[in-house]
């Protein structure tokens, strides 16, 4: 049967009228979701926002829109509440664009929500004494608020109700000296904001003490291919005299012995809502990294005075911190972090959370530094905060301040008369350039390292595959050259005593053991010295870098050139790795090769330092065999450099 479908023009009037109105709702309700209404609930730096072509500050508990018009400046930052969706949007990226356009580039990120964390957003917004929407004038109000709130503590119950036995009396012991304990470190803050605000004083900057200037040392390839033959050259020793360096013990001794706070710091319990909003995630040369930190505890410092910079420590030493200075410590921990990555750790979560380069940045970033255990000092400059750390070491190119008898350097370039503050805390100590441990940094997902081969020339077969997370690198270019002892040579302790990174040793070191099995030590520490001979190309410092670099290990396995001194360094990380034998880096005036202490010393040139003879491996004279000077420093002064 045929079933009769109505011709448009037979259609009722009230359809057509009906199909419109569907039509408009759907078209409203589109642009209605286009439209959406986004709540700024943080604002850092001078962000604008667009009015009918017009740029206005956009403020915090705006209403805008994902078609706003907005302006990010550099270091700046913005955060949108879309309570609808139950979406964050943090644009910090510098540009300008619509929300929409601005939030699918760069670092900008929209992430999900939970419902407890909107409600949390909307009742700051009506706080109107939410921390990050004041310019304080009496930060102890503020302090004295949050120092009122207290611990989250489970109710008695049958199970834990107090009870008159050994465990209840441990548990009021342990309580009476977490109490001492809060109240000592309440004692040691209040002191040091006290001090702050009285022990201001004018200092001028130091001048930079420059890098010595090598001469060009060329390399030089061996062409005498019979004192390559072991069995031709053993049995002709000479020894050398030389000068050692004698590194104080105590310097060597922190390289292990990081600062701590002047008491331990302990976990504050949240309830499941508040572990909800206080996670804050930043980024560390591409390691992404959490704390628990309130959105509400951002400040605004206004004009810096001393009271202001002390009131505002005081605010910083409530409870409401403490696990974020736990969890920092504990992140110190995990990632192996040294006194120098710790410090870049704490600028970029100060950054991230309060504004690149912010008074309040280098407020929040040296109260942590300070309360982790490290020397700090604050000092100021027509209205910008600066941050001040002690080194045990002098970092060459690079101007200090000397504060009761010890150098300073700045966190920030600076080279300027400051008012910095002299108050010290307790049990401060100073930063240490050692490195125990290579940070364990992520390898970026979508790296644009590609593998390396390294092989050797005189033994082909000899080689080594390798792929350098360039995360680690990005840090390591950070790296200050520094000295100890007045010991310019001592600059390159550093690099060569720091351990090879646990990613490159499960990489690298498996295969070469397995190539170096059941080979004597003579034929182990030659196959790494071609390999670093032949395997790695020579250009100058000044050429690649327009000056001089020193590389740490991993480095040299990394960039595509390197010279003496990163050759020495490699080398003998790896025959200490490897081999298990003692080296030292042997100086000449320009020049830097190593030299390798054997259980039955080999022939060649030898040096005796502590009793033991070592023999001479230049890693920049090509094809050149253990045991093998280079003709022209035959003669030359020789300095030792003892390793770890």
């Amino acid at each position: 049967m045929r079933t009769h479908h109505p011709n448009r023009n037979n259609r009722p009037a009230g359809g057509l009228s009906k199909y419109i109105a569907f039509a408009l709702f759907t078209l409203c309700s589109l642009l209605t979701a286009h439209a959406q209404s986004l709540l700024t609930y943080h604002v850092v730096g001078d962000v604008k926002l667009y009015v009918q072509g017009k740029a206005v500050p956009l403020t915090m508990n705006r209403q805008i829109t994902m078609q706003s018009e907005v302006n990010i400046p550099y270091g700046g930052k913005l955060e949108l509440l879309d309570e609808k969706q139950a979406k964050r949007i943090t644009l910090k990226s510098p540009g300008r664009g619509t929300v929409e356009k601005l939030a699918r580039q760069g670092n900008n990120t929209v992430a999900s929500l939970s419902a407890s964390y909107v409600g949390y957003v909307k009742k700051q917004m009506t706080n109107k004494g939410l921390t990050s929407k004041q310019r304080y004038t009496d930060f102890a109000t503020v302090t004295r608020a949050i120092d009122s709130v207290a611990e989250t503590k489970p109710a008695p119950t049958a199970q834990n109700k107090p009870q008159n036995s050994l465990a209840s009396r441990f548990g009021k012991f342990k309580q009476q000296q977490q109490t001492k304990f809060e109240n000592f470190r309440d004692k040691c803050n209040r002191q040091y904001a006290e001090f702050v605000r009285k022990a201001w004083e004018k200092f001028g900057a130091e001048p930079p003490v420059p890098q010595p200037v090598e001469p060009k040392v060329e390399p030089v390839i061996c062409h005498d291919t019979t004192k390559t033959d072991r069995f031709l050259f053993f049995g002709k020793k000479k020894h050398r005299e030389a000068r050692t360096v004698k590194h104080n013990p105590d310097e060597l001794a922190v390289r292990s012995a990081g600062a701590g706070p002047v008491e331990a710091i302990h976990e504050v319990r949240l309830n499941n809502d508040e572990r909800a909003y206080m996670d804050f995630p930043f980024e560390f040369y591409g390691t992404e990294m959490h704390v628990r930190l309130d959105e509400s505890l951002r400040i605004n410092l206004g004009d810096i005075t001393p009271d202001r910079v002390a009131d505002a420590l005081l605010h910083f030493s409530s409870k409401a911190y403490d696990n974020l200075l736990y969890d920092c410590l504990a992140l110190r921990k995990e990632h192996k972090l040294c006194d120098w990555a710790y410090l870049l750790m704490l600028q970029q979560l100060a950054n991230q959370f309060c504004g690149e380069g912010t008074n309040e940045a280098a407020l929040l970033m040296g109260h942590l530094y300070c309360q982790s255990g490290y020397k700090v000092r604050y000092a100021c400059a027509e209205g910008k905060l600066y941050l001040l750390v002690s080194s045990r070491h002098m970092i060459f190119d690079k101007a200090s301040y000397y504060v009761d008898g010890e150098r300073y350097y700045p966190v920030e370039a600076v080279d300027a008369v400051l008012d910095v503050c002299r108050a010290a805390y307790p049990k401060e100590q100073s930063l240490s350039l050692f490195i125990p441990d290579a940070p364990l940094l992520q390898m970026p997902v979508d790296s644009a390292a590609t593998t390396r081969t390294i092989t050797s020339y005189r033994y082909p077969d000899f080689s080594v595959k390798v792929k350098v997370n360039p995360n680690l690198i990005g840090f390591y270019d950070t790296y200050p050259s520094s000295f100890i002892n007045g010991e310019f040579t001592s600059r390159w302790v550093m690099y060569a005593n720091t351990p090879m990174d646990a990613d490159i040793r499960n990489q690298v070191y498996p295969s070469l053991k397995r190539q170096l099995e059941g080979m004597t030590e003579w034929e182990k520490v030659s196959h790494l010295l071609d390999l670093v001979q032949t395997g790695l190309e020579y250009e100058y410092d000044d050429n690649v870098w327009g000056c001089d670099r020193t590389f740490f290990a991993e480095e040299s396995l990394y960039y595509p050139f390197c010279d003496c001194e990163d050759r020495a360094i490699l080398f003998t990380r790896l025959v200490r790795d490897l081999v298990g034998l003692d080296c030292v880096l042997v100086y000449y005036p320009g020049h830097l090769a190593s030299a390798v202490h054997f259980t039955e010393q080999p022939g060649g040139t030898f040096y005796t330092h502590a009793n033991k003879n070592y023999t001479i491996c230049d890693p920049t004279y090509i094809h050149a065999s253990v045991g093998m000077e280079m003709p022209e420093w035959d003669k030359a002064d020789v300095t030792l450099i003892p390793l770890q």
